[in-house]
């Protein structure tokens, strides 16, 4: 996915088609390095998973869903893409309009399945100095899942990104594109999805830092991702850009 990234990039440069003002590739390049950088998240974490589980059934099935999913949703917006036409609340066509419902259907199973392993890493309890990070991947995990289908659910319902309508030349964000004129539901989204690579990191930092507060560190950084994520939906369904 992230060499299909690097593809879908060159293309940007080389078809002048535009998608709501940018480049019709913009879009199925930015999945494929999240989802890229996701499934790369997953493979660092997964030895975190009891060998049972890891090795077992659940493994696997939890394996199959992700790669799946993550197919499914990135070619389905590159073919989009190569149309010149939107893949998100494109409501054009009836093939168009199952095909979004069939996406809604495979991101709510790829946040689940992460979720899940989450939730699998959790519950296994283990004395000692790996406490702290098993938290701190658990949590990470279960809060991108959730968090993540949450703001989805949120940008599904909102049938776009933005809560307002922004003017010809409103400016945003650099790489991100969030609006900085009017509210923009992706910012929540981001956080909430990549608490996924920031858990764990938090919880390396702290057992450097602080070893006999590891623990303590990871919740309060875990409460902090909830809170930032909340507060960003709330702040873009007012209508109010990040900042």
């Amino acid at each position: 996915m992230l060499v299909m990234a690097l593809a879908f990039n060159v293309l940007t440069g080389l078809d002048t088609r535009m998608v709501m003002g940018v480049s019709t590739w913009v879009k199925p390049t930015k999945f494929a390095v999240s989802l890229g950088v996701h499934l790369v998240t997953m493979a660092f974490l997964w030895s975190w998973l009891s060998p049972r589980i890891r090795d077992g059934a659940g493994g696997t099935i939890i394996i199959r869903l992700l790669i799946a999913m993550s197919l499914f949703e990135l070619l389905y917006i590159a073919h989009q893409g190569a149309l010149g036409s939107g893949s998100h609340y494109n409501l054009a066509t009836t093939f168009s309009i199952v095909m979004y419902q069939l996406m809604g259907v495979g991101a709510t199973v790829l946040v689940g399945a992460t979720a899940a392993a989450g939730i699998a890493i959790l519950v296994v309890r283990e004395a000692g100095e790996g406490c702290p990070m098993r938290r701190a991947v658990g949590l990470g995990l279960v809060l991108s899942g959730a968090l993540g289908l949450l703001t989805g659910a949120m940008l599904s319902l909102n049938g776009g990104h933005f809560v307002g309508i922004p003017s010809a030349e409103a400016s945003a964000w650099p790489l991100f594109g969030w609006s900085r004129e009017v509210g923009d539901l992706r910012v929540s989204h981001f956080i909430g999805l990549h608490a996924a690579q920031a858990m764990p990191l938090i919880g390396l930092a702290a057992i450097a830092w602080k070893r006999e507060r590891a623990g303590a560190i990871v919740y309060a950084a875990a409460l902090a991702i909830l809170v930032a994520c909340l507060a960003t939906a709330w702040q873009a369904w007012s209508g109010l850009p990040l900042i």
